[in-house]
């Protein structure tokens, strides 16, 4: 078992001797779901690595680049990165474009948004993923008053990827994904998996060549896109299976 915990601030001594301790856990950029674990030990001739169980602290925002950015009428408006309800959100959006472009608004009954142009007949331009079709609205929408298509959801949210680049994928496709974790925690929860209660994630090792010292690891959300956690750390438990 390999116990991972991106708070560690320990050294390890460098599986290649001459380059002296390092440290266990380097974050690219302060994130912690971007960071280098250098294991004490290389493990050689490998089976398989399974993810056991993971601790995972939700401090990305629900709202965040590349999706916050609205396109009316071929101009682009940027949504300030945080966690919003739909509230909240429309808020900061009418704050944005102001009532001389127009106005959303939310239909509680039906869980639909409706823009009101401020003057003319406005085109949306909604490309996926992008807040406006996160809202509902397909592309090319257009009129002086629009109903958006389909429901909204401000928390898209519904797993996420660890990608462990060094490890690779878990399957034939070519999503960058090593391993998947369900979310069913919102903002300043913690998301807890553990094999025993969802399924076996496991990685099968073909290559007896492949030497394990250290692991390259991102959290992705849903689209392939690096998460930022705002500086929370998280932990997780691999099961390596090896002839030594």
């Amino acid at each position: 078992m390999i116990h991972i915990d991106t708070a560690s601030v320990s050294n390890v001594t460098s599986s290649f001797g001459s380059y002296g301790p390092q440290p266990c856990v380097t974050k690219l950029n302060g994130n912690p779901f971007q960071c280098q674990v250098i294991l004490g030990n290389r493990h050689r001739r490998l089976r398989s690595v399974a993810l056991k169980n993971a601790q995972i602290p939700i401090g990305f925002f629900n709202i965040r680049a590349p999706y916050n950015a609205i396109i009316i009428d071929n101009i682009t408006n940027t949504v300030l990165p945080g966690n919003y309800s739909i509230t909240n959100l429309l808020n900061a959006i009418n704050s944005l474009i102001t009532i001389s472009i127009g106005e959303f608004a939310v239909d509680s009954l039906t869980n639909s948004i409706t823009f009101t142009s401020g003057s003319g007949v406005p085109m949306l331009s909604v490309s996926q993923p992008r807040l406006l079709y996160f809202l509902g609205f397909t592309d090319l929408q257009q009129g002086v008053s629009i109903t958006a298509t389909y429901s909204y959801i401000v928390n898209w949210d519904t797993y996420l990827n660890i990608w462990i680049e060094n490890l690779g994928q878990s399957s034939l496709e070519p999503a960058q994904i090593t391993y998947k974790v369900p979310l069913s925690v919102g903002s300043a929860g913690v998301q807890q998996y553990a094999e025993s209660a969802t399924h076996v994630q496991k990685i099968e090792v073909t290559d007896r060549g492949v030497r394990l010292d250290r692991l390259n690891i991102e959290i992705q959300d849903r689209f392939g896109n690096l998460l930022n956690n705002n500086g929370i750390d998280w932990s997780f438990t691999l099961e390596i299976e090896a002839d030594t």
